[in-house]
């Protein structure tokens, strides 16, 4: 008899353990989801790294990535819904690419001769002039790009916006995010 009661005590020990870790990572997947709205809206200041990681774990999940957060919950159970989430990937193009503030982009594609997508030319540069060569009949004007960068390049971009539409509406910045190499860029709105 006290066998048989030490089985059934360990069997609802575990049930009970059990279930108390899934409550836990379900409320720990919760938390997440808030953390990463109120750090979206800041910019990840310090101490929201861990929603970082999350977020681009969600998004870059293959095959088929999530949004960058799912279901907030607030104290009483009910889903938070003042916000609205302005995110996309990003294909191919110069909304691809991405320069740091105070510089501009160049972005050239050159159609392929076999229908593809063929080759981009992306970089950032400072400022540009027209500088002629030549003289009389054989005077030529070129572009010339100053101070130029690599581009950055970048597959999603984010905005968020806490409380929409009242007093207290609050805009994050755009965020553009390279998901593979982590390289991640602000820009005000």
């Amino acid at each position: 008899m006290k066998l048989r009661l030490s089985r059934q005590f360990a069997f609802v020990a575990t049930l009970i353990v059990g279930t108390t870790t899934l409550q836990a990572e379900k409320a720990y997947a919760y938390d997440m989801d808030c953390k990463v709205i109120l750090c979206i809206a800041g910019g990840f200041p310090s101490g929201c790294s861990d929603a970082y990681r999350y977020m681009i774990k969600r998004i870059t999940r293959f095959p088929k990535p999530l949004s960058p957060f799912g279901f907030c919950a607030m104290s009483d159970g009910t889903e938070y819904k003042a916000h609205n989430v302005d995110y996309r990937f990003l294909g191919n193009g110069p909304d691809a690419f991405d320069c740091p503030q105070g510089k501009q982009l160049y972005y050239r594609r050159d159609n392929s001769d076999h229908g593809g997508w063929g080759n981009e030319t992306a970089f950032c540069y400072s400022h540009s002039a027209s500088q002629r060569t030549g003289w009389g009949r054989d005077t030529e004007y070129q572009t010339v790009y100053h101070n130029q960068s690599p581009a950055n390049r970048v597959n999603f971009q984010l905005m968020i916006t806490i409380e929409p539409g009242t007093r207290h509406e609050f805009r994050s910045p755009l965020f553009r995010i390279n998901t593979s190499t982590g390289y991640v860029s602000q820009r005000p709105i």
